[in-house]
């Protein structure tokens, strides 16, 4: 396989670290590629090596999509049609196959063998073994995006000889063996790692970051999608290791932050809950928020993260019970009833207050409620933002469209928006400056991660501790119960599973978790079985005229206000048939893509996955 990367010769500047901060630095390197580097301008140079490194941290810690990706947290977005790979439709390794790219790992490989070298006069030991940490970490991380994805890859730890063609077709390598380098990569890298970094180094990755890394992938590899026959000691192994980082990020300053929607607006180190994430701000670094806000309030691509019903009330509420829409049977009692929302009135002016005013104090954190406060400019001085609707004759109409006097769009496919990338204060013209936190891995996570992995290796009330905390932290009422938080009643192994099908959902919203979840649980029934994207819509009793002379200084906070409005189930937003989903499940693991299979392993099909008609067995 050709894994070399040539860096071409171009003053390109790396991106560098500073409290947290990944913003552009004058550091440049300017050489030809990496077998032409002069020792004298890098490796004799330890703010050219550092450079280096960071110049790896930039293309690979992740940040904020600039691009729509609804299939990660199955959002609804604004075309007329959902993806085909969530309708099951042209599924093939042509269309779905991923190709290779080994430039970060290349990279990797080659600072390790060059640090080899580096004199202490140059780089101090100490210093030098956290560089080599680092890289260590980021191979890992590299390595196990492919394989959590597709199975076992090839694994190549030393730069590559482009000269030497025989040496760049390496074949696939097993997923254990795959996984016992990873791990080992891990593990080297927490050995070398300071607990915590300060000054300008503060935001690289540290032990504790490391560490709870580990029990994430430690977690997926005993979860149903590799573990097929439920391996007790894999749980118990990934247990271990999730428990040993929540430790030990506690004792080394890491904690929950107090108030959960801070955690995307607090900046260096006041944000106590951040392992690794990747900070804006502008002009230095920014992003584009227009997909997250109502077409509205933002110009281009824009509405195209809308939660689903199902997602809306995986939260529960204050008091810290549940009406999910999928609860198992012995829940039934409490779960949201869709046809009694239209033939009951009372029942759908308590679902109302409940969305409005009675749900987990996350939910606020999160989404916005029509007729509440929202974060933009957009909207006029006194008011506040009606993403609410009017029925008409052929479908709904948004009454923000009438509130702001704009016409951009009959609808929106949902009531409620992601507030998580939103940064406050801006206006349209500003909404690609987004500042806010892109986290991808924080204390919230290792929290629900260890309490999965307690109580599928048999400790029930141990796991339900875990979600208390993230509960507590919440704000949702203790109440009753010996554990309280409304979690007494999942105290089997079924329960809890139920519980987080649910809690990280709620928690780990728009973090791009859900998808992944439901693939390594092997769990698409429930989303096949609702069949197309559908929603609550919150909508006013009158027409397009009434809404035109409507208040909208008033908030739907007030009991009187809620009056004149009611939910919709809308089963079907899309409001066209073809927009079904069908997710496939015979196909868990991803395609090798045919330029890979064809260039790089000469149309050997060994290589391919078997679900994707070659015999490579991604579970061994």
């Amino acid at each position: 396989m050709n894994n070399l990367n040539i860096i071409k010769k171009s003053g390109r500047k790396f991106l560098t670290l500073s409290v947290c901060v990944l913003a552009l630095s004058s550091c440049q390197l300017d050489y030809e590629n990496k077998s032409a580097i002069n020792p004298d301008n890098v490796w004799q140079n330890e703010t050219m090596i550092q450079a280096y490194l960071t110049d790896i941290y930039s293309g690979i810690v992740p940040g904020w999509s600039s691009t729509s990706d609804t299939d990660t947290d199955l959002t609804t977005d604004s075309n007329d049609s959902m993806s085909e790979w969530l309708r099951g439709v042209n599924i093939s390794a042509s269309s779905y196959g991923v190709d290779f790219n080994y430039t970060i790992i290349d990279k990797i490989n080659y600072l390790l063998e060059q640090l080899e070298t580096v004199p202490e006069s140059v780089m101090a030991l100490e210093d030098k073994d956290a560089v080599v940490a680092q890289a260590k970490f980021w191979r890992a991380y590299r390595y196990w995006s492919y394989v959590k994805d597709l199975g076992g890859v090839p694994l190549i730890l030393k730069s590559q000889d482009v000269n030497d063609l025989s040496s760049l077709m390496v074949k696939r390598s097993s997923t254990s063996d795959c996984m016992a380098q990873i791990v080992k990569d891990l593990d080297d890298a927490i050995q070398g790692l300071p607990d915590r970094w300060s000054g300008v180094n503060y935001g690289r990755i540290d032990k504790c970051a490391a560490m709870a890394f580990k029990g994430r992938v430690q977690m997926w590899y005993a979860s149903k999608l590799f573990n097929r026959s439920n391996d007790k000691g894999r749980w118990e192994a990934a247990y271990q290791t999730n428990k040993a980082a929540l430790e030990y990020a506690e004792k080394n300053g890491y904690k929950l932050m107090d108030k959960f929607g801070d955690i995307w607006l607090t900046k260096g180190k006041s944000n106590t809950e951040a392992l690794i994430y990747r900070h804006y701000k502008y002009p230095d670094s920014y992003y584009d928020m227009n997909q997250y806000l109502p077409e509205d309030i933002t110009h281009g691509w824009a509405c195209r993260q809308v939660p689903q019903t199902p997602q809306l009330l995986s939260f529960p509420l204050k008091d810290g019970s549940s009406i999910a829409i999928y609860e198992n049977e012995e829940y039934k009692s409490q779960k949201l009833d869709v046809n009694r929302l239209s033939t009951d009135a009372t029942y759908n002016a308590e679902i109302l207050d409940k969305l409005v005013n009675g749900m987990d104090p996350r939910f606020y954190d999160s989404y916005s409620v029509p007729g509440c406060e929202f974060p933009s400019l957009e909207i006029p001085a006194g008011q506040y933002f009606w993403t609410s609707y009017v029925k008409t004759e052929t479908f709904y109409k948004a009454m923000s469209n009438i509130q702001l006097e704009r016409n951009a769009g009959t609808t929106h496919y949902g009531s409620f928006f992601p507030l998580k990338a939103i940064t406050p204060g801006l206006n349209n013209a500003d909404s690609y400056k987004g500042e806010n936190n892109a986290i991808s891995l924080r204390l919230g996570e290792v929290y629900l991660n260890l309490a999965e992995c307690a109580a599928e290796a048999g400790h029930i009330n141990e796991a339900l501790g875990y979600v208390a905390a993230i509960r507590k932290r919440a704000g949702i009422d203790k109440g009753a119960g010996a554990i309280g938080y409304g979690l007494d009643v999942y105290n089997t192994i079924e329960g809890v599973r139920r519980l987080l099908y649910n809690e990280r959902a709620a928690e780990l919203s728009q973090e791009n978790f859900r998808y992944g979840d439901l693939r390594r649980w092997m769990n698409f029934g429930n989303i096949n079985a609702q069949k197309h994207y559908n929603n609550l819509y919150v909508v006013f009793n009158g027409d397009e005229e009434e809404a035109g002379k409507f208040d909208w200084t008033r908030t739907l906070e007030d009991a009187e206000t809620q009056k004149f409005f009611h939910i919709d189930f809308v089963p079907n937003v899309k409001q066209v048939e073809v927009s079904t989903f069908n997710i496939s499940t015979k196909h868990w693991f991803g395609a090798i893509g045919d330029k890979t299979i064809g260039a790089n392993f000469d149309n050997d099909m060994s290589q391919q996955n078997n679900e994707w008609g070659g015999s490579f067995d991604p579970l061994k």
